[in-house]
């Protein structure tokens, strides 16, 4: 890997470390802190994912059309401010539900530039040849992340509370500006389409629709993102609140997922050397699928045995997102040509946020008017249904990643 992509890497893997104390501590302020009732609770998680509807179209095609770079560091020092209101104000003691709620918004408005600017300027940093390289490295982080992070964070909000644990989640985004800023990078601009926004969108939406493994890909994440809303919208407020789980188990729980990930990535490695890719990604979301529904065994189980039950099951969830999720990358940016990356990115984007933002309602209004345990219930049952798309499409069939799709530039390429 060149240096460049070297930097960009270490300044992501910085604010993937960060994310991890905002995951946990987020809902905890909500639910322990301000006391929330299931509905907040899921009306605090559609606002994480309500700006990727609003904006994610538009941003893919903005994005498309200028230098990913500039706007990737602008966003990350917006997510920056944003997370610092939540120590500051609690500081003070004036922290409120309301203000969860805004920066929650302004927050999943900035990670909105961010998911779908990242996968698009990898190619352009480590080369089409170089994706599975690349994306192994980026998702090696994310699972270090996971498997470091919720530890810490755990630790922070038993020692500072929750609140308070979010500064260093701002203090990550403050980095990874910095690291993205130092990025050298060599970004070609496509010539102007001369259409509206609109119809760069809609070019993108149709494309991705279209190609038959990029479809299977993003209706197993669409499904499959419903259903672990519906789960996580109550997960922590029934696990915490009701069973006893403390902050730092709880931590314990989301670390063993990432340490998981990277028994995932070995044992996906002889098969990928064998040309196996298509059992790989259905062997991968079978995992994931199984892992998830430890929720709801852990739910029905008595309460000292909740604790191992999550643990146990966030084993198999991790192994399986690490082994679908390196993949079905990499045949995306494969598959899809250079002036699409941003449009088909956002567009996969919006539809996570639509079904994140619709579990999440979906699932604080099943906890509130029936039970904490029927909306697990719910979505273990939507996250069954995901697996579906990659079992039955042309992903089962595939040897190895499709030869990455080419088309002649017309444009100047400028460092920047």
């Amino acid at each position: 890997m060149n240096r460049e992509f070297l930097k960009f890497w270490v300044g992501q893997s910085v604010s993937m470390l960060g994310n991890q104390f905002t995951l946990l501590a987020l809902p905890i302020a909500a639910a322990v802190t301000l006391h929330a009732n299931a509905a907040q609770m899921g009306l605090l998680g559609a606002m994480r994912f309500g700006p990727g509807i609003l904006f994610g179209l538009p941003a893919g095609v903005w994005l498309d059309r200028n230098r990913r770079k500039p706007i990737l560091v602008a966003s990350q020092a917006v997510s920056a401010i944003a997370l610092a209101t939540i120590p500051a104000a609690a500081l003070l003691h004036h922290l409120t539900i309301g203000q969860l709620y805004a920066v929650a918004f302004v927050a999943g408005a900035a990670a909105t530039a961010q998911v779908i600017a990242v996968p698009a300027i990898v190619p352009a940093l480590a080369g089409r040849d170089r994706l599975v390289q690349a994306n192994t490295r980026i998702q090696s982080s994310f699972t270090v992340s996971n498997l470091v992070g919720p530890g810490l964070a755990g630790a922070a909000v038993q020692a500072f509370t929750a609140p308070l644990a979010i500064a260093a989640d701002a203090a990550s985004f403050v980095v990874g500006a910095i690291m993205t800023a130092w990025t050298g990078m060599n970004e070609v601009l496509p010539p102007p389409s001369g259409r509206r926004t609109f119809a760069d969108a809609v070019e993108g939406q149709v494309w991705m629709w279209r190609q038959p493994l990029v479809r299977a890909i993003t209706l197993t994440i669409l499904i499959n993102n419903a259903g672990g809303n519906v789960i996580f919208a109550v997960y922590v407020l029934y696990f915490v609140t009701r069973v006893g789980i403390t902050p730092a188990q709880l931590g314990l729980i989301f670390a063993v997922v990432g340490a998981s990930a990277l028994l995932g990535a070995q044992l996906a490695r002889p098969l990928l050397a064998r040309e196996r890719l298509g059992l790989v990604m259905v062997g991968g979301a079978s995992l994931v699928v199984l892992g998830q529904t430890g929720a709801l065994v852990a739910a029905y189980s008595p309460p000292r045995a909740a604790f191992p039950i999550l643990v146990a099951f966030g084993a198999l969830l991790g192994s399986g997102l690490m082994i679908y999720n390196i993949n079905q990358q990499a045949i995306r940016q494969a598959v899809t040509p250079d002036r699409l990356l941003g449009r088909t990115q956002s567009g996969v984007f919006v539809l996570v946020a639509v079904a994140s933002v619709v579990g999440s309602l979906l699932g604080g209004e099943i906890g509130q008017s029936v039970s904490l345990r029927a909306a697990l219930a719910v979505g273990v049952a939507l996250n069954l249904i995901s697996v579906v798309p990659t079992i039955f499409s042309q992903l089962r069939k595939l040897r190895t990643v499709p030869a990455a799709v080419l088309e002649p530039s017309t444009s100047s390429s400028m460092p920047i």
